[in-house]
């Protein structure tokens, strides 16, 4: 129970006064009924308010540093400007009460139920919101530098302006949450929920949002220089003039993102999810895509000099009049891209898989192809000079008006290949004797097919007006043919007839 002289002195002029006087004692409000009362302004500092019943109250102003508000009732107060540095607010009912521009720096609200609370302008710095829940919390503007948050559940809260330097916002829900604006440096966001958040023009150097689900996030205008990305997910986020450089982005999903103006310049994406994305749109410059997929990317005219791509997917993408001088594509799956007028000068394609593509026109001048799969490929008027190219396979490869001149091709297969006006060294001209004397063979192959198919068919034709004239003579398989042409179907499917059958009925029937 509180006690009776320190309640009634509460509700008049006098404590001010007594405070004053007696510093060290502690008012005791235990359990006190301080319902909807009027308390702006008062000093209640070190004041004992445990299952303190303070529903409705207002204690706007109010100085409530080191209290003791264990087991409190705070609902709907009027906190706006309090002074609550060091208060432990833990596991405590506190929705819809309103605290803006109040101090809780040093404060505690672990497991707290702040569910529509205002809190903006707020100062929280270094305070220890763990476990809270901040459902549809207004927290524009609110400082919470170096604050944790970890496993706290913000669904709907207004986080606008908010700055939240090397706060730790592990876990924590913010699916669908405003925060336009927000100061991120240094925070610790790894795996958040962050699906649909509006995070525009977020300054987030070195955050780390490892792990973290960005989902459909709208990021346009943000800084993320030296953020880590590592396994994130962005499919479909917005990331329009964002800028990301010196970053870590390892394994991250950017699938149906929208990249336009968007900066990358000194990126590590090994193993990222690029698939389908028009790489025209973002500003690219150094990146590692060691083994990310970009199957069906459109990076036509792109500048990807020495770029590292070893391993990675590239199988459907459109990759015509890039500029791939000096890039390490070695190990990469390439299969039916499209490269016709590529300039890769001096690139590595060891052990690549080129089956079907198109890299027609295209600068191979010094590229190492060694043990590459070109299958089918077609090098029309590519320049392979000086290439590289042993134990290549280049079988049933279009090389008309290819160029080897001073290639290395020890060990290369051209099985197949077709070779008119084309340029090989003379270490592969026994290559264009051997497919020469193939094609041979092959067009006297495709001939006799021909010459077969037409004799079929004219078998055919003979045997029907054979047919025909048999039955036109002989009435007994006139009658036969029409029998047969008369009879139910089976199984639900009428017999089919044939012009002869439908002759000889018809023949029948004038007799008859």
């Amino acid at each position: 129970m509180a006690n009776a002289e320190h309640l009634k002195l509460l509700m008049t002029d006098e404590w001010a006064s007594w405070r004053q006087a007696n510093p060290r004692l502690l008012p005791d409000l235990v359990e006190a009924d301080l319902r909807g009362a009027d308390l702006h302004g008062i000093n209640l500092a070190r004041a004992v308010l445990t299952r303190c019943e303070l529903q409705g109250a207002n204690l706007a102003g109010a100085s409530l540093v080191n209290a003791h508000v264990e087991g409190a009732y705070f609902e709907n107060t009027n906190l706006d400007g309090c002074d609550c540095t060091g208060v432990k607010l833990d596991l405590l009912e506190l929705q819809s009460c309103s605290f803006r521009a109040a101090n809780f720096t040093g404060a505690t609200f672990r497991g707290s139920n702040m569910s529509g609370c205002d809190l903006s302008g707020a100062k929280l710095s270094q305070v220890n919101l763990e476990g809270a829940i901040l459902d549809r919390a207004d927290l524009t503007g609110a400082d919470l530098t170096g604050a944790t948050l970890r496993g706290a559940r913000m669904d709907g809260a207004n986080l606008t302006g908010a700055n939240l330097t090397s706060a730790n916002l592990e876990n924590v829900s913010l699916a669908g949450n405003k925060m336009v604006g927000v100061n991120l440096e240094n925070a610790y966001v790894q795996r958040a929920q962050l699906v649909g958040a509006d995070l525009e023009r977020v300054k987030a150097t070195r955050a780390n949002f490892r792990e973290a689900n960005l989902l459909r996030a709208n990021l346009a205008y943000g800084v993320f220089d030296w953020t880590d990305f590592t396994n994130a997910t962005l499919k479909a986020a917005n990331c329009e003039e964002a800028r990301f450089v010196n970053c870590d982005m390892a394994t991250v999903d950017l699938r149906e993102a929208v990249l336009l103006n968007a900066t990358f310049d000194n990126v590590q994406m090994p193993g990222a999810s690029l698939a389908g994305l028009d790489l025209r749109a973002p500003r690219i410059g150094k990146v590692v895509l060691v083994k990310a997929n970009m199957s069906g990317c459109v990076l036509r005219g792109v500048q990807f000099r020495k770029m590292r791509m070893d391993g990675a997917r590239l199988e459907g993408a459109d990759l015509r009049e890039a500029n791939l001088e000096g890039a390490i594509l070695d190990g990469a799956y390439l299969s039916g891209v499209e490269m016709r007028s590529t300039r890769m000068r001096s690139a590595s394609l060891v052990g690549a898989v080129l089956a079907d593509a198109d890299i027609s026109g295209c600068d191979l001048i010094l590229a190492n192809l060694s043990e590459a799969d070109c299958t089918r490929t077609d090098f029309r008027f590519t320049r392979l000079v000086g290439a590289e190219c042993r134990k290549a396979h280049f079988q049933w490869a279009d090389l008309r008006n290819a160029d080897f001149t001073n290639a290395s091709v020890g060990g290369a297969s051209f099985w197949g290949a077709r070779m008119m006006n084309t340029k090989l060294p003379w270490q592969a001209f026994f290559w264009k004797v051997i497919v020469g004397a193939s094609t041979v063979f092959i067009v006297a192959r495709r001939r006799r097919e021909e010459r077969q198919k037409r004799d079929h068919a004219r078998r055919i034709r003979d045997t029907v007006r054979l047919v025909e004239r048999l039955e036109a003579k002989d009435p007994r398989l006139r009658r036969i043919a029409a029998a047969i042409n008369a009879a139910p179907a089976r199984d639900g499917v009428a017999p089919r007839e044939s012009p002869a059958s439908r002759e000889s009925a018809r023949t029948a029937e004038d007799e008859d």
